[in-house]
């Protein structure tokens, strides 16, 4: 029987990908777990496994295609077997058939390709840019929702005839990595009222468990982990920050999927660890340490979006920051790094204590100011509270 290989998403607010090269040749047997291609998409270079045993029967997307995602690049399956590629490339993958926004649980679809990732326009700004050899992605919306207006047309317009200073140094185009990141972090900034809220924890409990977890179990838990786990119990104790906004549309999810900033050479990545409430400290860790792998190595063939974020720069000196909402989820927490403090204790003693600043941004649109205190107090809770997060 013949199995389709198909464009991986290889990430949020993906649309289509490249075929970089093929490993395989027509006819060539293939075992399951073999690598037989490399595509490449906005995010990073992957490598393709098959699916299942048998030959490459047919190559459709050579080298150097660009295909959308999900869409069928190859073929495998019996050698001889008879191969009606037509009926093949016509029946569409599970992942493609269109989702029922009313069903919408925690499997809800990225940005990419649908409508409300797409620039919003006005019919005569769009013909005035088709007139003028405009290209969209270029044009800074200032009507209501970013929609790009006629007057921000002829404004873009006006930019390109003014003349370009010359510049010393090196210039690099961007990657299409960086130029999603740009696309989306403009459109957060543009379209979702940004409200902040910042805490302070005392973490010195929280890391001496963590620290006897890893020598008694031989873990590598980080304060990344505690703080997922925190951020995953805080969630599943108020419901109504877990959620989405789509249109005019509050969807609440049942899953609590928590995404974990990576840092990459060329950007930054957002895996997911499914259901982080449901999981012990333990297996966050690993999870969490085997999608960072993925994601550094460009392994990570699908990413969901995530209901909530975790960006943790501690590591790198940062105090404290203020991080931007990726859309379409609605908060994102900042983590600063650990640092060692006097502290009064009750109003009595000053002691030296390991304390944590975080702030939470939230949309505005969906979460309120005092929801937003009572989620994040109870972050701080489960952290100054650690074996909470070993229940």
């Amino acid at each position: 029987m013949a199995v389709k290989i198909i464009m991986p998403q290889g990430g949020q607010d993906i649309t289509e990908g490249y075929v970089v090269r093929w490993f395989k040749k027509e006819g060539e047997p293939i075992r399951r777990g073999d690598v037989i291609c490399e595509v490449e998409t906005e995010k990073a270079v992957f490598e393709v496994e098959s699916p299942s045993d048998g030959v490459l029967l047919k190559i459709v997307a050579a080298a150097g295609t660009k295909v959308p995602i999900f869409a069928v690049i190859g073929v495998i399956g019996e050698a001889g077997e008879p191969l009606d590629l037509d009926q093949l490339l016509s029946e569409p993958a599970a992942a493609e058939k269109p989702l029922d926004v009313s069903a919408i649980r925690s499997r809800l679809p990225g940005a990419g390709g649908e409508a409300g990732d797409r620039p919003k326009i006005t019919g005569r700004a769009r013909k005035l840019a088709s007139e003028k050899g405009v290209d969209l992605s270029g044009v800074t919306g200032s009507g209501p929702q970013g929609r790009i207006t006629e007057k921000d047309v002829l404004i873009h317009v006006e930019k390109r005839k003014l003349p370009v200073p010359a510049l010393r140094g090196q210039a690099k185009p961007l990657s299409r990595m960086r130029q999603t990141i740009a696309r989306r972090m403009v459109q957060s900034k543009q379209t979702i009222p940004h409200f902040y809220v910042t805490v302070s924890a005392d973490v010195t409990t929280a890391l001496a468990l963590r620290d006897r977890v890893n020598r008694e179990q031989g873990e590598a838990v980080s304060i990344t982990d505690l703080i997922v786990k925190a951020s995953a119990l805080a969630l599943r104790e108020n419901p109504a920050v877990n959620c989405r906004l789509l249109e005019d549309t509050i969807v609440y999810l049942e899953d609590v999927n928590v995404g974990i900033a990576v840092n990459l050479d060329d950007g930054v990545m957002v895996p997911m660890v499914a259901r982080a409430d449901r999981l012990a400290l333990i297996d966050i860790a690993r999870r969490s340490r085997e999608l960072a792998a993925c994601a550094r190595q460009g392994k990570l063939t699908i990413t969901e979006p995530a209901c909530f974020t975790v960006s943790n720069l501690g590591m790198l000196g940062v105090e404290a920051f203020t991080a931007i909402i990726n859309p379409p989820e609605t908060g994102i927490l900042a983590v600063g790094g650990v640092q060692k403090r006097p502290v009064v204790q009750d109003d009595t003693e000053i002691r030296i204590r390991d304390m944590l600043t975080m702030t939470l941004s939230v949309d505005h649109r969906a979460v309120d100011g005092a929801l937003a205190a009572t989620f994040i107090s109870r972050i701080k809770h489960h952290l100054e509270n650690p074996e909470t997060l070993t229940a």
